[in-house]
């Protein structure tokens, strides 16, 4: 086996598209060009060939993982899930989130905190429903907890805000209006000091 090509990249700088025996193979960064030894024209052994796949694979996953967490902060699940859905082996997953986290692409902390501005600025939610969502990314509970308690999120203000997003959407319907309140994690009696006692209508009877 002869490596037959080492091209640049043109829109990739620092990877180098690798052809073995004129068969594409895939892409390798400059440090792991003199890390392997690689040169136009070398023979390999299968042993380095083996190791060179392996790298080239490694590679394909955490070029796509980057690419996936840069485009909006993700958890360390979320980017778990999408490797495992690539097919990318469980070490390889674990080696690659864990250089993202040195990297800073993936962190916890941030995500979590914006979330909660996001909720705060856009979207009001009860910390209860706040805290509920940000499970789902299965995020550690005592990032949560401080990203919650951090901003000193309080619910009446969350409630006050989103009643006067939505009171007129639901205009002459208190009762739909007081069981959406309720969807969205609030207390029964911060809602009833907000909107008044729900008036639910009684449904006709089934003949």
């Amino acid at each position: 086996m002869k490596i037959t090509a080492i091209a640049p990249s043109h829109n990739r700088p620092g990877r180098y598209w690798l052809s073995v025996d004129n068969k594409p193979l895939g892409y390798v960064t400059a440090e792991e060009i003199f890390e392997l030894g690689l040169a136009l024209g070398r023979a390999m052994t299968k042993q380095t060939y083996s190791k060179l796949v392996n790298r080239i694979t490694y590679n394909q996953h955490y070029f796509a993982a980057t690419a996936y967490a840069d485009r909006r902060l993700r958890s360390k699940a979320e980017v778990k899930h999408y490797l495992r859905r690539r097919g990318c082996a469980l070490d390889n997953t674990n080696a690659i989130i864990q250089k993202l986290e040195q990297l800073g692409i993936i962190d916890e902390t941030k995500l979590a905190d914006a979330f909660v501005h996001d909720a705060l600025t856009l979207k009001p939610l009860s910390s209860r429903m706040l805290a509920l969502k940000l499970k789902t990314k299965q995020l550690d509970p005592k990032v949560i907890k401080q990203s919650i308690s951090a901003v000193g999120y309080d619910d009446n203000t969350a409630l006050e805000q989103l009643v006067r997003q939505k009171q007129a959407r639901y205009a002459g319907e208190q009762d739909r209006f007081f069981r959406y309140l309720l969807r969205q994690g609030f207390a029964y009696s911060d809602i009833v000091k907000a909107i008044g006692k729900p008036e639910f209508r009684r449904r006709p009877p089934v003949r």
